[in-house]
């Protein structure tokens, strides 16, 4: 069936797609759902597969449709107009519902009106653009809307994006669960880049990515720029953490270190409150169990998390690559405005706006060079791996599906399949 408004439809998903005619195909479908007519004698209908398309220029109600209804169709022949009756059966007897003459073209003709009910129309990005929702870690309509204003190497800078009641996304209603906090904003408090730092740590985390149990987040509360570093024991968070100081202080010289806030109950170590304090940092830890003091790094903890199950729900990756995951959302966080700014953390960082172009969705599948002492003249050239993020916009990271192995190659050279999503192991998963 192909109905050309969207009134008939209680849910309608925008997709383009082609529809076989005499001529050949055509790509004038915009859509599918479920649509309910009524009829001109008061059936009703229910069909659950049909097609969209604001250019047809009638609707068109096929017979298999009006059986799947559970009523039958005959023809006769009534002062020499053909009709068909459509039929059903009620206490045992037969009754005509609605008489459909015919038109001299063959077709037959009915009115139909739409049955009131609350319409649900996911919009989708059409062809290459759908996929920019998945690839950008599954933000919400504000936030994909402040993404895109603010970065490029895409092209949806005039596309509307649908609100989040517009938007039916599965991996998004699987993944996420927030529950909207209402804390003091400190929108008044005036602080430099770095001048101010919190950090975490998440975990233990099951199962275990390889040998990592536990993330630490770093994040500065000026910008929120942040880093996040995988952690197999707790005993190696301040190294990670004072290998992170030192490179912000060698990245960053003009800007001054003056207060890090680390939770009381993780980072306890006075080696490392001397350093601090040699460099003239005041080392803060907030009151125990009292979360709120370190607000800052425990929100981005549960952002980063928000971003990272949703990217699992249309993998086929087990939950043991949850590290590969969260590495991944920290860098598509740095391309996120926040609430305290229109700009990115990457842009207010750097003063550029950040290019997307390299983004993929997360798990798919890539072909990827094989090195040159494995290949041969005549054998293939590339293999397949499984796409878990970049570490550049040059250098891609993926996973080897036999062995579940890390590697990178050039973005340049790799071939990408946003439909596939191969599994640890060798199989395909398609949606």
């Amino acid at each position: 069936m192909i109905l050309k408004d969207k009134k008939y439809f209680s849910y309608l998903e925008m997709r383009e797609a082609s529809v076989s005619t005499i001529s050949g195909k055509t790509n004038i479908i915009e859509g599918s759902g479920i649509a309910n007519l009524l009829l001109a004698g008061g059936t009703r209908l229910c069909i659950t597969d049909a097609l969209y398309s604001s250019k047809s220029y009638r609707n068109l109600l096929s017979f298999k449709d009006i059986r799947r209804n559970g009523y039958h169709l005959e023809t006769t022949n009534e002062y020499d107009t053909e009709y068909i009756f459509i039929t059903n059966m009620a206490s045992g007897e037969k009754c005509i519902s609605e008489r459909l003459p015919e038109f001299s073209s063959g077709l037959y003709y009915t009115y139909i009106s739409m049955i009131e009910t609350y319409a649900i129309v996911t919009p989708k990005f059409t062809n290459h653009d759908e996929f920019w929702h998945d690839r950008l870690g599954h933000p919400g309509s504000v936030m994909m809307q402040k993404i895109i204003e603010n970065s490029y190497g895409h092209p949806l800078k005039k596309q509307r994006i649908p609100q989040w009641k517009e938007i039916l996304c599965p991996a998004c209603s699987q993944g996420k669960l927030a529950i909207r906090p209402s804390p003091e904003k400190l929108r008044n408090e005036s602080i430099r880049f770095l001048e101010r730092l919190q950090g975490d740590m998440c975990g233990p985390i099951h199962p275990y990515c390889g040998p990592f149990r536990y993330f630490m987040v770093l994040i500065d509360a000026s910008t929120r720029w942040s880093h996040v570093s995988l952690l197999s024991t707790r005993n190696l968070a301040f190294a990670r953490l004072l290998a992170q100081l030192i490179r912000l202080r060698t990245h960053f010289p003009d800007y001054q270190i003056k207060k890090i806030t680390l939770d009381n109950a993780e980072f306890t170590s006075q080696t490392f409150n001397d350093y601090c304090i040699s460099l003239g940092i005041d080392v803060e830890h907030p009151v125990a169990h009292v979360h709120t003091q370190n607000g800052l790094a425990e929100s981005f903890i549960k952002c980063l998390q928000l971003i990272a199950r949703p990217l699992f729900m249309i993998t086929n990756l087990s939950a043991s690559c949850w590290g590969h995951a969260i590495l991944h959302a920290t860098n598509l966080v740095h391309i996120r405005p926040t609430s305290y700014h229109e700009q990115s953390p990457l842009q207010l960082v750097f003063g550029n706006e950040p290019n997307v172009s390299h983004l993929r969705i997360f798990g798919c599948a890539v072909y990827v060079p094989i090195a040159p002492p494995q290949r041969t003249k005549m054998g293939p050239q590339r293999k397949l791996g499984i796409y878990v993020g970049y570490e550049y916009l040059s250098i891609i990271k993926y996973l080897e599906p036999t062995t579940g192995y890390l590697f990178t190659t050039r973005f340049a050279a790799c071939h990408f399949d946003e439909t596939v999503f191969p599994k640890l192991g060798g199989e395909n998963k398609q949606p």
